[in-house]
């Protein structure tokens, strides 16, 4: 019985700093409604999660036509500490410190290397310089997100395969929190993205959704029921490896004609210089494109007419309310993101058309470690709601 009682205390405390997570400072009579609880329950929860320091009183003045006391709301506590989020993707890896609402304080960038001590010495320096920077004591470090791109298990904390850092079977977490000393966690870049878009960003109010990458390759992310998706063994969201052409080009991973080869951002690059076209990024192919290059034009619709047939499938597997789609380059209105989306309403039932919504979203450098920052925040509020 006293297990009962005390898993359920544990299962609130995490409701409530998941509820002021989705919805930002909420008096204790709305949150108690939210999550089913009566307001005694409440206010007990809350004083033992404000002792914790985990959350704070807030108050809400009210304005010249409402008369009494301002409201006391309750809110997470951005000041119980920091969190660091390492993106180890691209030639230049990216470090963020940020606080425990997701707002980016500083940022540091490295040269990415594939050796794990020595990536693990470049997170230890930039995170002292960080802290020296902002004044922040090492004590207040909550924890250190990893975002890799490739397999990984989570809850062992080792790189399973990645293509990019050529890494299998690779413990990074024990290394890293061996060398800096502080908690580290881990997660697929793509899992770490959805993860900091539900705690800090644009679905924070939704429970199903998916989210895909558009980088050097092509990631996906999803939130079911308000959870993230791993998959029985962390592999979910891989639609990077769907084969789209069992007769086209070799993909990293072994296979032939992978979505990769046709849609990710390094491919449609490489297909286009094979072409005598000069380019070093998306944009110029869709800077040539918009001048008549029909050599441009075909590779960019080809690419969006793939994507958007992949993800027209993953819509109709998970009935998603929206499907976000983030990348880093200024390609907004191009003829990819157009053939992505028209791709999408071709393939999908009509019955999902108005039931899903397309949201394409240009992100900040500092995303994919944004979203490893997540991960730590969101292991150490967890664990701390636990105890």
């Amino acid at each position: 019985m006293r297990q009962l009682e005390e898993y359920a205390a544990k299962s609130s405390k995490l409701s409530v700093i998941e509820s002021l997570i989705e919805s930002g400072a909420m008096s204790r009579s709305d949150l108690a409604e939210k999550i089913g609880l009566s307001r005694s329950a409440l206010t007990e929860l809350s004083r033992e999660l404000i002792e914790a320091g985990l959350v704070r009183e807030t108050s809400v003045v009210h304005d010249g036509q409402r008369q009494g006391r301002p409201s006391v709301l309750l809110a997470l506590n951005e000041n119980r500490g920091y969190v660091l989020g390492v993106s180890l993707q691209d030639e230049t890896a990216l470090l963020v410190l940020c606080d425990i609402h997701g707002n980016v304080l500083q940022n540091h960038s490295f040269e990415l290397t594939t050796r794990p001590e020595a990536c693990a010495a470049a997170i230890r320096d930039g995170m002292k310089y960080i802290l020296q920077n902002k004044g922040i004591q090492k004590k207040n470090l909550l924890g250190i997100g990893l975002a890799i791109s490739g397999f990984v298990d989570p809850h062992s904390g080792v790189c399973i395969r990645s293509n990019e850092l050529d890494w299998s079977d690779v413990p990074i977490v024990s290394v890293v929190q061996r060398v800096t000393g502080v908690p580290t966690y881990l997660e697929n870049d793509a899992n770490a993205v959805a993860t900091g878009e539900k705690l800090f960003g644009n679905t924070r109010k939704l429970r199903n959704f998916t989210i895909v990458t558009l980088s050097y390759a092509i990631g996906a992310g999803h939130y079911i029921g308000g959870r993230l998706y791993r998959g029985a063994s962390g592999g979910a969201g891989e639609i990077g490896h769907y084969t789209m052409d069992p007769n086209g080009l070799s993909c990293r991973c072994g296979k032939k004609g992978c979505l990769d080869t046709i849609s990710g951002i390094a491919a449609m690059v490489d297909l286009a210089r094979n072409q005598s076209l000069a380019v070093e990024n998306l944009q110029d192919i869709e800077r040539l494109a918009s001048v008549g290059n029909t050599a441009a034009t075909g590779i960019l619709r080809n690419a969006g007419q793939a994507l958007g047939l992949a993800v027209s499938y993953l819509i109709q597997t998970n009935n998603p309310e929206a499907v976000l789609f983030a990348f880093t380059e200024d390609i907004e209105g191009g003829i990819f993101l157009t053939a992505v989306r028209q791709a999408i309403e071709n393939n999908i039932l009509p019955r999902f058309l108005p039931s899903t919504k397309l949201l394409f979203h240009r992100a900040a450098k500092s995303f994919w470690a944004r979203g490893a920052a997540s991960i730590a925040a969101h292991e150490f509020l967890r664990t701390q709601a636990s105890l």
